[in-house]
């Protein structure tokens, strides 16, 4: 006698608890974009009431979903971010970043800034952060790194000539304060 199954048959509880990779790949795109943003915009609600540590609890556990944890950057660096995960990951390491500014845990919101960096290059106020917060650390170098950097992006953003010229005094590099002034 021959024994016929369906090959789309249904898993077992048993199944899932066993493998739950099995059960997040059989979660469509669109449900996972779904439940990322749900989760997104929780964090986000409980930020702009000020509920920062209950936020933070929320973006990290966005940033565990597997539509951020698949989401890769593109080494092309004009495609930006098109993909919804990287968009959802960029903003998420963006709002860690100012939440641990808020706080002064100074060497956190670097961490989450560089994170975000590494994501999406292009964004002059990124970059401006960057500096700010690597001004405060007195990590000068890397300070103008990012005012360099943000100048690149967009090169009549004031806030990071100002600053840039100011760092290259401090790091008593005249020369170039004299190129970038003029």
């Amino acid at each position: 006698m021959i024994r016929i199954a369906a090959l789309n048959a249904a898993s077992t509880a048993a199944d899932e608890s066993q493998d739950p990779l099995r059960s997040s790949k059989s979660q469509t795109k669109e449900a996972q974009e779904a439940e990322a943003f749900a989760l997104y915009h929780k964090a986000l609600d409980l930020q702009k009431h000020d509920k920062f540590e209950e936020s933070a609890k929320a973006y990290h556990e966005l940033l565990k979903t597997p539509l951020l944890k698949e989401a890769m950057p593109s080494e092309d660096q004009r495609v930006g971010l098109k993909h919804p995960g990287l968009m959802l990951k960029y903003s998420t390491f963006k709002n860690l970043a100012s939440m641990a500014a808020l706080r002064d845990d100074l060497g956190k919101a670097m961490e989450f800034y560089l994170e975000a960096v590494m994501l999406d290059s292009t964004d002059v106020n990124m970059w401006y952060k960057i500096g700010q917060v690597a001004v405060r650390l007195v990590r000068i170098p890397l300070a103008r790194h990012a005012f360099e950097e943000g100048l690149h992006c967009n090169q009549d953003h004031w806030p990071c000539l100002d600053n840039l010229i100011t760092v290259l005094y401090a790091l008593s590099d005249y020369t170039s304060d004299m190129i970038t002034a003029g």
